[in-house]
């Protein structure tokens, strides 16, 4: 999963001199920045499946210290949604009014 993150440190990494053209951009592929930022520190994908508990991804995004946590199908392998902090204050939030 690239992020928002991952795509400024790329940046940075390819781009420290200012005589760099900004069309230089357009040619560049994820794949190529995917081998790039994979050749430093690499975590694993953190993710938990529908099946988890709301402990479970809250206990996932503090002990890790990410701010997204993919929802994965264990079955297909496809992202159903993806946890945030807020998504999850919000749901508790909503459903604390129903109590």
């Amino acid at each position: 999963m690239l992020t928002i993150t991952d795509f400024i440190n790329i940046l940075h990494r390819y781009y420290r001199s200012p005589l760099v053209q900004i069309y230089e951009i357009e040619q560049h592929k994820i794949e190529t920045w995917r081998e790039v930022y994979l050749q430093g520190s690499c975590k694993p994908l953190v993710f938990i499946s529908p099946n988890n508990s709301l402990f479970d991804a809250v206990y996932s995004l503090i002990k890790h210290k990410i701010h997204r946590l993919p929802v994965i199908e264990p079955v297909s392998g496809d992202v159903l949604h993806i946890l945030t902090h807020k998504r999850l204050l919000k749901f508790l939030h909503i459903f604390e009014a129903y109590m």
